[in-house]
C-alpha cells in the first residue's frame, strides 16, 4: 500500500482541451479570414457582373431605340415614297391631259388654218384681161346643155366670157343640187373650136378660166379643187367647156 499514489488527470485534460480549443480558434480564425477574403472577391465579382449586366441592358436599350428609330425612318421613307409615287401619277395624268389638250389645240388650229386657207382659196379668181379685138359676130351667149352628169357650155366663135343669160341658166342648174355638189372635185374640160390652132387654144384657156371663176364665185371649189384641162377638138365645131363633178 506504500507504493500506491493518487493519480490527477485534470492537468493533462486541461492541456489537451486547451490545445484543442486553440486549434479550433486558429482554424476558426483562418476560416473567418478565408470567408472574408472570399466574400470580398464575391462582392467584387458581383459588382463586376452587375456592371456588365447594366452595360448589356443599356446596350440592349440603345439597340432597341436605334431599331425603333430606323423602323420609324423606314416608315417615313416609305410614306414619302408613296407620296412621291402619287404625285408622279398625278403629274403623269396631268401631262397626258396636257398632251391631249395640245393635240386638240393643234387639231383645232389645223382646222382653223385649213378653213382660213379654204376661205382664202374660195376668193381666188383669175381675172381674164384680153387685149384683142374680136372678129365681127363675136358677140353671143354660150349655149348650156347637160346630160350624163356633164354640164357643157358651147361658146360661139371668138367668145369666151359668160354673159348674164348663160349665168342665169347655170344658176338654175347648179342651185338645184348645190348642197350635193359642195365639196366635190371639179374637172373642167375645155375643148378648142373652129378657130385657128393658136387662137383656139387661147380661147379655150380663157373659157376654162371663166367657168372656173364662176364656180369659185358659187362657192363650189377653189383654185386647188378645180382642174382645168385644154383639149384639141376632133371635129370642126364651136368650142365648149364640159364640167364634171366627182365626189371624193
Amino acid at each position: 500500500m506504500s507504493d500506491y499514489k493518487e493519480q490527477n488527470y485534470w492537468p493533462g485534460f486541461v492541456d489537451a482541451l486547451s490545445n484543442v480549443v486553440l486549434t479550433l480558434v486558429f482554424v476558426l480564425v483562418v476560416f473567418v479570414f478565408a470567408l472574408v477574403f472570399s466574400s470580398d472577391k464575391l462582392r467584387k465579382r458581383a459588382v463586376q457582373m452587375a456592371s456588365v449586366a447594366q452595360e448589356q441592358t443599356t446596350a440592349r436599350k440603345e439597340a432597341e431605340d436605334e431599331r425603333q428609330r430606323l423602323f420609324q425612318e423606314q416608315c417615313d421613307l416609305l410614306e414619302n415614297l408613296q407620296t412621291a409615287r402619287d404625285q408622279l401619277r398625278q403629274l403623269e395624268a396631268r401631262n397626258q391631259q396636257l398632251k391631249r389638250q395640245l393635240v386638240e389645240l393643234e387639231r383645232l388650229e389645223a382646222e382653223k388654218r385649213q378653213k382660213d386657207e379654204q376661205q382664202n382659196l374660195l376668193k381666188e379668181r383669175t381675172e381674164i384681161q384680153v387685149k384683142t379685138e374680136l372678129a365681127a359676130g363675136a358677140k353671143g351667149s354660150a349655149d348650156l346643155t347637160k346630160g350624163n352628169g356633164v354640164i357643157a357650155l358651147v361658146f360661139p366663135r371668138n367668145v369666151f366670157n359668160i354673159d348674164d343669160k348663160t349665168r342665169k341658166a347655170l344658176d338654175a342648174v347648179i342651185d338645184k343640187q348645190k348642197a350635193s355638189l359642195t365639196g366635190a372635185r371639179i374637172a373642167l374640160r375645155s375643148i378648142t373650136g373652129a378657130e385657128t390652132y393658136t387662137e383656139g387654144r387661147r380661147l379655150a384657156y380663157f373659157r376654162g378660166l371663166a367657168v372656173r371663176n364662176y364656180l369659185i364665185d358659187k362657192g363650189l371649189g377653189t383654185g386647188k379643187t378645180i382642174k382645168v384641162t385644154i383639149e384639141q377638138g376632133k371635129e370642126v365645131s364651136d368650142g365648149r367647156v364640159e364640167v364634171r363633178f366627182h365626189r371624193p
